[in-house]
């Protein structure tokens, strides 16, 4: 899961869901937060009024955004009758964090784990299995030979070892299914289509 998208690998097909919107939101109320924020000298009180209205404002259209996108996942996977297995994201904000303001920024724009929040609860309400795989490396370790993969142009990786290149994205998705079906590692045609889950 990225700022601006998510990549999943469905039936062997990848697809990927567009979360523009949801970065539009964020972007649309940080410039309004810096405009009021300019106000917080000469009118504090007004300041804080309005600061607490647009927080609570962006809150809800995003979830409104995240809710909407998140049923239309569970439908898609309910009809296909197969669970998904996510990435484990727990505390990866903290980890990522590196004083960089411009980081920062990204990072409190980025949703995911309300998202899978969200997700996850839906697919446990349809009665559809939610697994959790440690997202580590997972873009650096190629899908065919396991061998160590480097970035090679624009967002394609190339493997040190058999000269597979692929989507960065494309290869995490890949191996974070072979890691969550306990599959060996080996070629991504063996692999698709698994046991019922989609890796998200």
């Amino acid at each position: 899961m990225n700022l601006t998208n998510v990549t999943a690998l469905i039936d062997g097909e990848i697809g990927r869901y567009d979360l523009r919107g949801l970065y539009h939101i964020h972007r649309a109320y940080e410039i309004k937060r810096q405009r009021i924020q300019k106000l917080s000298k000469i009118k504090p009180n007004t300041s804080r009024m309005l600061l607490k209205k647009y927080s609570k404002r962006e809150r809800n259209k995003a979830r409104d955004f995240m809710h909407k996108l998140t049923a239309s996942i569970a439908r898609g996977l309910k009809e296909k009758s197969c669970g998904a297995i996510l990435e484990n994201l727990k505390g990866v904000k903290r980890r990522i964090l590196n004083g960089s303001k411009g980081m920062n920024r990204k990072l409190s724009k980025w949703n995911a784990r309300t998202f899978q929040f969200m997700l996850e609860y839906k697919l446990k309400w349809l009665s559809l299995p939610v697994k959790y795989v440690n997202p580590k490396n997972s873009s650096k370790v190629c899908p065919v030979c396991s061998g160590s993969m480097a970035s090679y142009l624009g967002r394609l990786m190339k493997c040190k070892e058999c000269g597979f290149v692929m989507d960065r994205d494309v290869v995490a998705v890949l191996n974070l299914q072979m890691w969550g079906e306990g599959f060996p590692q080996r070629a991504p045609n063996e692999i698709i289509g698994g046991k019922g889950y989609v890796c998200l």
